[in-house]
């Protein structure tokens, strides 16, 4: 791998790994007010479900462990410890974190996002039934650009017998029926579904913090709260460097991942929405406080905005 991509990929674990501290943090010090619950849990659950297979990522001895791998330990640590957090500081004032009723009304929160996740991810994967892994995305550029006259050239590539590959099981044409088939559910071994699992966390992450955007969108007025929006920026950040990366590695190992990309970028351009939405809504409270203040003025002065009836005397500093 080459170095600017390792460094962007480097560079979007640190700032996946602050997102958390940073919530934490503004948790703890100014208390829950504008952060949504079902957020911090649907975090969770992206993440239990992205390391689910720990045999792929963490090393049976602690001893080899490297950067990834402890960066992957302290995300999920960090999202574990934002409920937490929120828990221990509404217990100190004297409250619950989520009642009875609350509750019913999370969990429907969260099925509302985890669902269409699912559905999603259930197609859009790099297993054998999936609509993506038809073949087209393990082949470089030149071949589109070029094609080869002699398909032995591409031995290297590990191309099939006969290419263009067969129509594959699924296509984006398929009916809905084909789409929601539970046939290859019920077939589905292990390795399947640690992949739909893995894509489920990157669909779900594209729109996890939608319930985060709305919930501090009402909550805002004058000021804008710097901690949790820079926790936002952190995790919109993270994803930005890792589209860097999945891009210089296409670029320099031809190796795609549209399903990364895709929800990456999805999840970027909802922040930058929501930042858009929130600064806008500050210029307006504000303008509109302003023109308020100046409204009590002039009904406790008429004359507010007017000229000076009297003279005001200049003194002439250069004669004197």
């Amino acid at each position: 791998m080459s170095y600017p991509s390792c460094l962007a990929r480097h560079v979007a674990d640190v700032a996946a790994v602050l997102t958390y501290p940073v919530m934490v943090g503004r948790i703890l010090r100014r208390g829950n007010s504008g952060i949504s619950v079902t957020s911090q849990l649907l975090h969770v659950v992206i993440f239990s479900l992205r390391y689910a297979n720990m045999e792929c990522w963490l090393p049976r001895h602690l001893m080899y462990i490297q950067w990834p791998a402890i960066a992957r330990i302290i995300i999920f640590a960090g999202a574990v410890a934002i409920p937490i957090a929120m828990a221990y500081r509404a217990c100190t004032e004297g409250r619950i974190i989520l009642s009875r009723a609350n509750t019913s009304r999370v969990l429907s929160e969260m099925l509302i996002y985890m669902v269409p996740a699912f559905l999603i991810a259930y197609r859009f994967n790099y297993t054998c039934f999936s609509w993506v892994n038809n073949g087209l995305f393990c082949l470089p550029p030149q071949y589109f650009l070029n094609p080869p006259e002699d398909i032995d050239v591409w031995d290297d590539w590990d191309l099939p017998e006969t290419w263009p590959p067969q129509t594959p099981s699924y296509s984006p044409f398929s009916t809905l029926l084909d789409y929601f088939s539970v046939k290859d559910l019920v077939n589905m071994d292990k390795s399947q579904a640690y992949e739909v699992a893995w894509s489920t966390s990157i669909f779900l992450a594209a729109i996890a913090d939608i319930p985060q955007y709305i919930t501090y969108y009402r909550h805002v007025q004058k000021k804008v709260d710097w901690w949790l929006v820079s926790s936002l920026a952190l995790a919109a950040l993270s994803r930005t460097f890792y589209m860097v990366h999945w891009i210089l590695r296409y670029i320099g190992f031809w190796s795609w991942d549209p399903v990364a990309f895709v929800g990456g970028l999805v999840q970027v351009l909802a922040f930058l929405l929501f930042l858009v939405l929130v600064v806008k809504k500050v210029i307006d409270v504000l303008s509109k406080s302003n023109k308020d203040l100046e409204t009590q003025i002039r009904e406790f002065d008429p004359r507010w905005g007017q000229g000076s009836e009297a003279e005001i005397p200049v003194v002439d500093v250069e004669k004197k």
